[in-house]
């Protein structure tokens, strides 16, 4: 994964929403993938009796390779008016992303907790007994960066590489920074530019940005803006950075105009595609490489769930 860490902006919406799996027991991590995790969500009892008080603790960790700003971490699954009255959210603040040392060893992301005490387990009739499922949602600001070399190449030069017997430029692979949503950046594995005599030329090429939510299959989920953020269910912002020498193009139908900022909505919350044109503007006299770079901003939530059986007395 690269270690590039580009300058990302603090994102504005912070609703705290996520898809919460179900999982019984006392200790609950939800995912163990990457980005924000949850390393524990547990109570200090499993079974108590009516009127008994108890405490949750919740452990978050950044797993990713950038910093989670804007943490948010809210109860719910029970009533407070049942449990008594309680804070639901907990605002964190930021946790400081993985980094590595010069010789490559990684150095562990921040760690923080949160603690939910004086739960006091509700009333109920004697001999009865009923298991409660308290439920925390964890919400950050996140962003992932991606970048994939383009190699541009004069078609003179393309000539004498072909009759050097010398191999053609192969396509190289997108390097991201670690995250919950990964990004893929298709292109040709070179360019041929074609200069028609007046410095300009007519070579435009295609590109293609798969955007993919990891950690879909564990329940966890792109958010929506808490205000604004137009009709996107799970939106993505995107700006994508042209290699130099290059521009964007919008000639309309399946191709996006990227010179701007886009918003995609990821479809069933799992993945979306963006195609742009890009132009070359200022041909290489003979080849040059150029880093075509897509930043991606979101707000993404997880959940975890635990249990307690109250038992009335």
């Amino acid at each position: 994964m690269v270690k590039t860490k580009n300058s990302i902006r603090t994102l504005l919406f912070l609703l705290p929403l996520a898809l919460i799996v179900a999982v019984s027991g006392c200790v609950t991590p939800s995912t163990s993938g990457i980005g924000v995790v949850i390393n524990t969500f547990q109570s200090d009892f499993t079974t108590i009796n009516s009127g008994d008080t108890l405490s949750l603790l919740l452990e978050v960790e950044n797993t990713g390779e950038i910093r989670a700003q804007n943490v948010r971490a809210e109860l719910t699954g029970i009533s407070a008016q049942d449990w008594g009255s309680f804070i639901d959210v907990q605002d964190l603040g930021s946790l400081l992303e993985v980094t590595y040392q010069p010789d490559g060893t990684a150095v562990k992301g921040q760690v923080k907790t949160a603690k939910w005490n004086e739960l006091r387990a509700p009333s109920l009739v004697r001999g009865m007994q009923h298991t409660y499922t308290p439920e925390v949602r964890v919400s950050y600001d996140y962003a992932t960066v991606a970048q994939k070399p383009i190699t541009i190449v004069d078609k003179d030069e393309l000539r004498n590489i072909i009759l050097s017997g010398e191999g053609l430029p192969s396509s190289k692979a997108t390097s991201y920074s670690s995250g919950p949503i990964n990004v893929e950046i298709a292109a040709a594995s070179y360019v041929q530019t074609t200069d028609i005599g007046t410095g300009t030329t007519y070579d435009i090429f295609p590109i293609n940005v798969h955007i993919e939510n990891m950690q879909f299959t564990s329940g966890s989920t792109v958010v929506k803006p808490i205000t604004g953020g137009g009709t996107e269910t799970y939106p993505i912002y995107v700006t994508i950075e042209p290699p130099s020498g290059t521009s964007f193009v919008h000639s309309g139908g399946q191709y996006t105009d990227c010179s701007q900022f886009v918003i995609v909505d990821l479809f069933k919350g799992r993945d979306a595609d963006i195609t742009c044109e890009l132009e070359v503007t200022n041909p290489p006299s003979i080849s040059q490489e150029g880093l075509i770079t897509v930043n991606l901003e979101y707000r993404y939530a997880l959940g975890a769930q635990t249990s307690v059986s109250v038992i009335g007395i």
